[in-house]
């Protein structure tokens, strides 16, 4: 997908800078033709999200509630890569789904003053479903008013260590006892290139999806002892990409690719592409999100059985990973255009419903708000096994915009950044960058700078704000941040 920035995107003068949204994704489609009408269009609701592993399901709730909502239910699949630009397109002609996912990656405030989204009026029996602390202002409220449903619970992360467990088997490594350093991963690839006679690769990364080496790296970083999340400390939000353990996570990547234990042509590999080249058999490992699992079952149903989940890397062997998540992010929204934001609302309503929680654990994409469900859900083991790894490593991360709402105002007024380290981190391993620190040390600078010139705008426009929001002096490793 081509490059957006905030202007093209939002149709407005400004910019911000793209926030972290965890993306499930997989399959491939081609971004939809925007058909005649705008929102609801002709009086049916319209129905976009990029779940990969949700599409069946999904398509069959669309018909349910097409029933229950007595209005027709048009649900269409985009592949991660495309929704950004299919939304950008439907947005500009007026016609966005009346409910879409979040896969734009910006701060609610931007998108609430655009005009992209519209207050949802959720049941009182939906509201009552969802955990304390779902609702977060900033996050997915605005004012007191709600904007964003959270569905996928905070606890997780884009990197575990999937694996092929015949080829792992073949190559007389344990599948029960995977590599979990970066050290016993380098010697388990090793053992695979010496042992596969040129039939399978150690491994296959999607260095083509950008966003996803980003987020990846980010969470890397974190298991490799970071204290902080997207390049943030926590304890003084000072901006770090060029922290030793940001330099060590990628040159982690580097040398794998450098010794040739990565599938070739992956600097062209979407995550779709590549989670459909590891599922036919041609690679040992393949890092990617707990989606991983239902992605496989919706592509190559027949492998499923074949795989294997280790947790994500450490730098040091025998170390325990601890990653940090913010509060619940908005996965679905209702367009500011929808014809019928009621009955859009009501659609996302019954998404807190318990027989949609139960096909949202089954379908094995990111795992729901509320982690327990999986444990009697019809997923695999290793789903299980994965969801396992995230109640017992990932924390609650400390958010400005949590501390301090009126955030939001400056964050709408952050620029983009480019390169980003998706960026960054594709031009490293392919020898275009030849000085990584000084790459990671200007993004640093970049988004620094970036921050103040959003902070002073706002103050200017009479937010309450300043950096010290960004400083959490009270954060404490290995634990769940609690607010003052």
């Amino acid at each position: 997908m081509s490059q957006i920035d905030r202007r093209t995107l939002l149709g407005a003068g400004g910019a911000l800078l793209a926030g972290a949204t965890l993306a499930a994704c997989g399959g491939s489609s081609e971004p939809p033709t925007v058909p005649g009408g705008g929102g609801g269009g002709g009086g049916d609701l319209r129905w976009w999200d990029h779940f990969s592993a949700l599409q069946k399901f999904h398509k069959s709730w669309a018909a349910e509630q097409s029933q229950a909502l007595g209005v027709e239910i048009a649900y269409t699949y985009n592949d991660v890569s495309k929704s950004a630009e299919a939304l950008q397109l439907a947005n500009q002609s007026k016609q966005l789904p009346d409910v879409y996912s979040n896969v734009l990656g910006l701060p609610l405030a931007a998108l609430v003053e655009e005009g992209w989204l519209h207050e949802l009026s959720l049941t009182p029996e939906a509201t009552a479903t969802l955990p304390e602390g779902a609702l977060t202002e900033g996050v997915t409220s605005l004012g007191g008013k709600v904007y964003g449903l959270p569905l996928f619970a905070a606890q997780q992360y884009s990197a575990l260590t999937w694996f092929n467990t015949d080829i792992i088997g073949d190559a007389g490594l344990d599948p029960d006892a995977p590599p979990t350093s970066y050290d016993a991963f380098r010697a388990a690839c090793a053992k695979i290139k010496s042992s596969a006679g040129g039939d399978h690769a150690p491994m296959v990364l999607a260095l083509g999806g950008i966003a996803r080496m980003g987020e990846q790296i980010d969470d890397m970083v974190m298991a490799g002892g970071f204290e902080g999340f997207q390049g943030l400390r926590f304890a003084t939000g000072e901006y770090a990409y060029d922290d030793d353990a940001y330099v060590n996570a990628i040159e982690f990547w580097k040398q794998l690719n450098d010794d040739g234990f990565i599938v070739q042509g992956a600097s062209n590999f979407t995550v779709a592409n590549a989670r459909s080249r590891w599922s036919a058999g041609v690679a040992g490992f393949f890092p990617d999100g707990p989606w991983c699992a239902g992605g496989v079952k919706a592509i190559t149903p027949a492998f499923v059985p074949t795989m294997g989940v280790g947790p994500i890397l450490t730098a040091e062997s025998g170390a325990t990973p601890v990653l940090y998540r913010g509060a619940p992010g908005a996965q679905f929204f209702v367009a500011g255009n929808s014809r019928d934001p009621e009955k859009a609302s009501a659609l996302l309503s019954s998404f807190l419903t318990t027989e949609y929680q139960k096909g949202l654990a089954s379908g094995m994409d990111q795992p729901p708000l509320d982690l327990s469900v999986v444990e009697t859900a019809d997923v695999t083991d290793p789903y299980k096994k994965a969801t396992q790894f995230f109640l017992d490593t990932v924390r609650r991360g400390p958010q400005a915009v949590v501390r301090n709402p009126e955030i939001a105002a400056a964050e709408a007024l952050m620029k983009p950044i480019s390169p980003k380290l998706g960026d960054i981190v594709q031009g490293y391993l392919g020898g275009n960058i030849p000085d990584l620190r000084a790459a990671l040390k200007k993004l640093s600078d970049d988004n620094s700078a970036n921050r103040e010139q959003a902070l002073a705008a706002a103050k200017a426009g009479g937010a309450n704000v300043s950096l010290d929001d960004y400083a959490f002096t009270d954060w404490k490793a290995g634990e769940d941040y609690v607010y003052a």
